[in-house]
């Protein structure tokens, strides 16, 4: 049974984990990882472990198990609810950091007047695409409260910003268009700039999860106890009771 107490305090220190699963296949993972650990640790063969599984210690056995799922599962669900007003915050802050990218990027154009006025649009137009991108990706990862992907997004994203307008430079460049180094100097400098306050934003976000994550940990603490001594309590006499069940099936294959 250490095994199960096991699976159980991994599955509430690595919930960011289970956040994409539904609860019903977590459930039957660590079912299935219990069993299968039973038939390792005991050399029972499939059929054999099939009834153990199906016999009324089997069924004790994933009820516990249940019962450590549900200890999840309503950590979870407490951390989608209290980070709710955390998340809300970084895409309000997030979006208007992006908004502002864009209107910094067209400002910087403008310095290159009218005559290049087709080129710059179509370059402005490509790097807007690519924040629109940014903000539909960055999204949904707020919102599973994920700040490592976030972050990760919001590099490679950033990255991607930066090599569009390259491309887009290199293009004004080949149209004879006068001052675009010192235009690409600027619009690198913007990129930057939003780069580095909303990594900073994903930072904090990432700080503040964690930090309602440790609290909502703690409160589950006494429940995780009073399940720990059940199953302590209960362990040699499953034990026990698995041995002598096991011997049981033995004997009648012989």
């Amino acid at each position: 049974m250490k095994l199960l107490v096991v699976l159980v305090l991994f599955s509430v220190c690595n919930a960011n984990i289970l956040w994409r699963e539904p609860p019903k296949t977590n459930l039957e993972v660590v079912k299935d990882a219990f069993w299968d650990y039973v038939a390792k640790a005991t050399q029972t063969a499939e059929e054999s472990l099939k009834q153990i599984r199906e016999s009324e210690l089997g069924q004790e056995v994933n009820t516990k198990i249940s019962q450590s799922a549900d200890a999840v599962n309503q950590y979870i669900v407490s951390l989608q609810t209290q980070a709710a007003p955390l998340t809300q915050d970084f895409l309000t802050r997030f979006n208007q950091e992006a908004e502002q990218l864009k209107t910094r990027l067209e400002n910087d154009l403008t310095a290159l007047g009218s005559s290049i006025k087709p080129y710059g649009e179509q370059l402005m137009t490509s790097l807007q695409s690519r924040v629109e991108e940014l903000k539909k990706e960055a999204t949904p990862l707020a919102e599973a409260v994920d700040p490592e992907a976030l972050k990760a997004v919001l590099l490679q994203k950033s990255q991607e910003l930066k090599g569009q307008l390259e491309s887009g430079v290199t293009q004004l460049q080949a149209h004879m268009v006068p001052h675009t180094e010192e235009v690409r100097e600027k619009m690198e400098q913007s990129l930057q700039e939003f780069q580095g306050r909303v990594t900073s934003l994903a930072q904090s976000f990432e700080t503040q999860v964690a930090q309602k994550s440790q609290e909502i940990q703690q409160s589950l603490v006494p429940y995780g106890e009073d399940l720990r001594a059940s199953l302590d309590g209960s362990a040699q006499d499953l034990k026990n009771r698995l041995a002598a069940l096991w011997a049981s099936f033995t004997q009648k294959t012989q």
